[in-house]
């Protein structure tokens, strides 16, 4: 059985826009990119749109130096992820603590000033290490600063299914996944898939993703809609009685190799 990419997104700083490709790396942390920087509170714990549903609309987007980022009524941001640091500081997402390292001054006052709260960008670095959940690591797998894995894979199927009970259709990018496929499969079955592969990697789907109050913001206005989302979830298509939409992966790959729209993967 075949399936077929139709998105590939990556999102430089957790939590704020994505980045939409036709031809993306991948290796064991993910897409190449995804979530390496993040926006932290004075205490150091990470920054969401669960809180600032307004990240929504920071829109980064690469460049030679590292990342332009633009925002609503905020001057464009460059941001030199080559320049040199040796300061490092303690980060936590979710359960997780680890050492990230610091960028400009600069830049976190931008980010400050939208926000309107006090903020700084890091960057996972050179000592940042931050394991996978061990009932799923094989050969020592690391996660950046995405939630808990390096992938998240979804089905076109399940948004359509799930549109049809939603007095307003919602678009894939509420549910934030770095894959998007489309099949002749039914919908929710990714939840009982078991990998993806060619001949160069191998992605294992090892959990759903378990969802929260983020299903709620638009992601174009930046604005948090409400709870029908994710009530529908877990009212009419519960998992294990949680509300869940696409599935966690882990690519076991030797090198880095590329994926395209369009392309076709093996489905077991």
């Amino acid at each position: 059985m075949n399936v077929t990419i139709t998105q590939l997104i990556s999102y430089p700083i957790k939590s704020c826009a994505g980045i939409q490709h036709q031809q993306a790396t991948i290796d064991t942390m993910g897409l190449a990119g995804d979530r390496q920087l993040m926006l932290v509170d004075e205490n150091g714990l990470f920054l969401s749109q669960r809180k600032y549903p307004q990240m929504a609309l920071i829109e980064p987007t690469f460049s030679k130096l590292g990342l332009m980022v633009n925002a609503p009524s905020m001057e464009p941001l460059s941001i030199d992820l080559q320049q040199p640091t040796d300061h490092s500081t303690h980060v936590k997402v979710w359960q997780d603590s680890l050492l990230a390292e610091s960028l400009q001054p600069n830049v976190n006052q931008w980010f400050s000033d939208y926000l309107n709260t006090s903020v700084r960008l890091v960057k996972y670095g050179k000592k940042s290490h931050r394991p996978i959940d061990p009932d799923f690591v094989e050969n020592g797998e690391t996660v950046a600063f995405a939630d808990g894995y390096p992938l998240l894979i979804a089905h076109e199927a399940t948004l359509d299914q799930l549109n049809q009970q939603l007095e307003e259709s919602i678009r894939m990018d509420r549910f934030r996944p770095n894959i998007v496929l489309k099949s002749d499969l039914t919908a929710w079955e990714e939840l009982n898939w078991k990998s993806l592969s060619d001949d160069e990697f191998v992605i294992e789907l090892v959990k759903p993703c378990t969802r929260c109050v983020m299903t709620g913001v638009e992601q174009t206005t930046g604005q948090q809609t409400g709870t029908e989302v994710l009530k529908t979830l877990k009212q009419k298509f519960a998992h294990q009685d949680k509300a869940v939409f696409g599935i966690n992966g882990i690519a076991r790959t030797q090198n880095a190799t590329e994926l395209n729209i369009g392309q076709k993967l093996r489905l077991i």
